[in-house]
């Protein structure tokens, strides 16, 4: 992914005007986002207590039905969602934030300090990161939703650093760097004034990405029974096979909240490939 050079506010909205990826996307990411935070206010059932028959199909009192246990499969999954997207969010910002300063320190500064981080990247990139999230999720014990984000984003932050390091490397012998040490600007000032809003639309892109891989982490490991709530979207899929809902026939108890994971992260994905054709000129097809 390279970013050549940002754009106006203008020129943004002219781009996104008519890409029909960017607004269908938006718009899935938005649907899940505001099921997840006012889904809890539309029903009456808890997630965690009985609400009917079991094993009833979707109907008018229960959208998506009920489970094994009688639980209505709706309020499980609008709780999942808000503990799914709290976990991915706190992960994708710990992990961009990292990732962006030590890139923009190590392609900026260069020298020792370039080779220290960037073998420091090394290191992270050859240690399977799921497997290291497996053990200490473990380890840890009960953990909660900012614990579990503490753990995926501290994991998840070396292919940023490795992209920005090479973006700001690039600009590291451009002459407007040059020309800002002359003005006798210090290196925190060119890293904050000079490179951060070159680099900026980029960030927002790693950060999409980071939260789409975010998400996708924490639902692996909430299927695993490694999730930071008893109700999130993987562990609903995961009681699902647990207890028998395919041989069952209970086909929404699964089918939901995997839609709405397939949905949330393919959208953000393409997301992202909407808003690079925007913020790279390379890829524009208008």
């Amino acid at each position: 992914m390279e970013i050549v050079k940002n754009i106006g506010r203008s020129e943004v909205w002219r781009y996104l005007h008519g890409n029909t990826k960017f607004w269908t996307s938006i718009t899935i990411v938005l649907a899940v986002v505001i099921l997840g935070v006012i889904g809890p206010y539309l029903t009456k059932y808890s997630p965690n207590t009985p609400a009917g028959a079991p094993m009833t199909p979707p109907s008018f009192k229960h959208p998506f039905g009920t489970d094994y246990f009688g639980y209505d499969v709706f309020s499980e999954v609008v709780y999942g969602i808000r503990v799914s997207l709290s976990v991915g969010l706190i992960a994708a910002l710990i992990a961009t934030l990292i990732g962006v300063i030590l890139g923009m320190i190590a392609g900026l500064r260069g020298g020792i300090v370039d080779a220290i981080i960037d073998t420091l990247i090394n290191i992270f990139l050859s240690i399977p990161p799921i497997l290291i999230m497996i053990l200490l999720a473990v380890y840890i014990g009960k953990r909660g939703i900012l614990e579990m984000g503490l753990i995926i984003g501290i994991l998840s932050w070396q292919w940023t650093a490795r992209a920005v390091r090479a973006q700001v490397s690039a600009l590291r012998t451009s002459d407007f760097i040059a020309s800002s040490y002359l003005s006798g600007n210090s290196y925190i000032k060119v890293l904050f004034k000079d490179v951060l809003p070159n680099i900026a639309s980029y960030m927002f892109l790693s950060f999409v990405i980071q939260l789409s891989t975010a998400i996708l982490t924490v639902v692996t490991l909430e299927f695993f029974g490694l999730g930071a709530s008893e109700w999130s979207l993987g562990a609903i899929i995961q009681y699902s096979v647990l207890w028998g809902g395919i041989p069952l026939g209970l086909w929404w108890w699964f089918l939901f909240p995997g839609i709405i994971i397939v949905a949330l992260i393919a959208s953000l994905y393409i997301l992202v490939i909407s808003l690079e054709e925007v913020f790279n000129p390379r890829l524009r097809r208008w």
